[in-house]
């Protein structure tokens, strides 16, 4: 998923840009690293709390900001396999039964034997249901869109105000 952000005033970053790059590019990147942290919070706080090899897919997803002189991509994601499952839901199928064993001792405090017949009991659900899509990402980032436009906005108001270009 991509949020696209339109600044308004647009038009007079071109210019900005060529008389005073460095001012420009440092105003941009406070903005994208902050609307990049504020989606992984919003995200992350929507992730199901489970339990897996290296913790918690919560805990696996990271953002990066990736900057070049004429285009800055912010990420959002995590390198867990499962993530697209627990997004996306899945049709019913047999899961493998050690990563939910590790969920149900993780989170259900179950041990041993017990803990293996409750992964089984979820497991056989899941071959009969599938999943539900958690959507953590799609609503996460739906969430941060307004923050996001705003704080471009700002963003931009901040540098034609400082730049000399501003009606503010």
């Amino acid at each position: 998923m991509t949020v696209r952000i339109t600044a308004q005033g647009f038009d007079a970053l071109t210019e900005l840009w060529q008389h005073s790059p460095a001012i420009v590019q440092n105003e941009l990147s406070s903005a994208m690293n902050e609307a990049v942290a504020y989606a992984q919070h919003q995200i992350v706080s929507r992730t199901p709390t489970g339990a897996g090899e290296g913790g918690h897919l919560a805990a696996s997803i990271n953002s990066e900001v990736m900057i070049n002189p004429s285009v800055q991509i912010g990420y959002v994601g995590t390198s867990k396999l499962y993530a697209e499952a627990v997004e996306l839901g899945t049709k019913p199928h047999m899961p493998p039964i050690e990563p939910l064993v590790n969920w149900v001792e993780a989170v259900l405090n179950l041990e041993g034997l017990e803990a293996e017949k409750v992964a089984t009991l979820i497991a056989l659900k899941i071959k009969s249901r599938g999943t539900e899509g958690q959507f953590m990402f799609k609503e996460g980032l739906e969430a941060s869109e307004p923050y996001i436009q705003e704080r471009f906005n700002q963003a931009m108001k901040t540098l034609l105000n400082t730049l000399g270009g501003g009606n503010d």
